[in-house]
């Protein structure tokens, strides 16, 4: 009979040895991560790097999919955010960990956060860019597609009869919201918009919440900043 292959630790305390064994840790069995697209062919971006094109597939340890049962096993200790996109179509921004969760040592004396991947298998509707122009909005912290703004909401610093630009900072909370400037969609909270002089609407609208709105009298060269927090439907 083989003898069992275990961790040994010896503590002295002077007059005895004691021989503490455990069990050898079973060596983190890696899982595969797939993301697909619809067109595939699509670019994989994960966190601002190029991961590859869809289909797309790599391992990572068992520990990023669900919690460890040692304390030797691997954690996922940071978010990781996918982001697909293809030339003509609408860029696609989807969380892919769900967390932080926290972890505490058996002593109680050190501790940590982690992440769960929610899934081993992500599928992506690539939506095609059939209005607007410009490039789409960059929009940190709200998943769906990147939507570009109208090309008639705030387009030029100036206008043909000379009235002046003015910057407008809009924010919510939460984060995330659609702007519309006179009813056309403009970005996501929180943006920085250049508008010409005069009076706008402007509109934020989400999930879930009720619609702001404020008209507002743009002065030439005026720095404003709206931050409105958005109630929930009754």
């Amino acid at each position: 009979m083989q003898p069992s292959r275990r961790h040994c630790l010896y503590a002295s305390t002077g007059l005895l040895s004691i021989l503490v064994c455990a069990p050898l840790a079973s060596r983190a069995i890696a899982e595969t991560l797939t993301i697909t697209s619809a067109p595939p062919g699509a670019t994989v971006e994960i966190n601002g790097l190029k991961a590859g094109t869809t289909p797309y597939k790599t391992d990572y340890p068992g520990g990023y999919f669900h919690k460890t049962h040692t304390a030797f096993g691997s954690r996922l200790e940071h978010a990781m955010v996918l982001k697909i996109s293809m030339e003509g179509y609408l860029s696609q921004q989807v969380t892919l960990t769900e967390g932080p969760f926290e972890w505490v040592a058996v002593t109680g004396r050190h501790r940590g956060n982690y992440f769960l991947l929610r899934s081993k298998e992500f599928h992506i509707n690539l939506d095609p860019i059939s209005y607007g122009a410009g490039r789409p909005v960059e929009t940190i912290g709200r998943d769906g597609p990147l939507r570009p703004p109208s090309a008639t909401a705030f387009q030029e610093d100036r206008r043909p009869d000379g009235a002046q630009a003015a910057i407008v900072k809009v924010e919510s909370d939460p984060s995330g919201a659609d702007i519309y400037v006179d009813g056309n969609f403009a970005g996501q909270t929180p943006s920085t918009l250049r508008l010409a002089s005069g009076l706008h609407r402007i509109e934020l609208k989400t999930p879930g919440k009720k619609t702001w709105q404020r008209d507002l009298d743009v002065m030439k060269d005026s720095q404003l900043t709206l931050h409105p927090n958005l109630e929930p439907l009754p």
